[in-house]
């Protein structure tokens, strides 16, 4: 995976280990939909991407919202996996023009 987008999903992870640490939701979930938005614009639009993206900021938001522990446990697994599963996509991804036009170590 390239450098560029190994970094973002290090944000991604990050967010949600701060929302699961119990950050404030509204200013980590702008840092997680940011990461997000950036590993879009890099790669090449693929329905598994878009839907592994949506799982991601969806679980996300769960984790945001949930105020009792057995929740908070079970929406931190589940962002958890989301991460780990746009990852594992994030190896075979292809760079898009833009990521390419500024040459974003690919």
């Amino acid at each position: 995976m390239p450098e560029s987008l190994r970094a973002l999903v290090g944000k991604a992870e990050r967010a949600i280990a701060d929302l699961s640490g119990g950050a404030d939701g509204r200013e980590t979930m702008h840092a997680l939909r940011s990461s997000v938005s950036d590993i879009c614009a890099l790669t090449q639009a693929d329905p598994k991407m878009r839907r592994a993206v949506g799982r991601l900021v969806r679980a996300g938001e769960r984790l945001a919202e949930a105020k009792i522990q057995p929740l908070r446990a079970r929406a931190e697994a589940a962002a958890l996996r989301a991460v780990r599963s746009l990852a594992h996509l994030l190896v075979d991804a292809r760079p898009s023009r833009i990521a390419v036009s500024l040459g974003r170590g690919w």
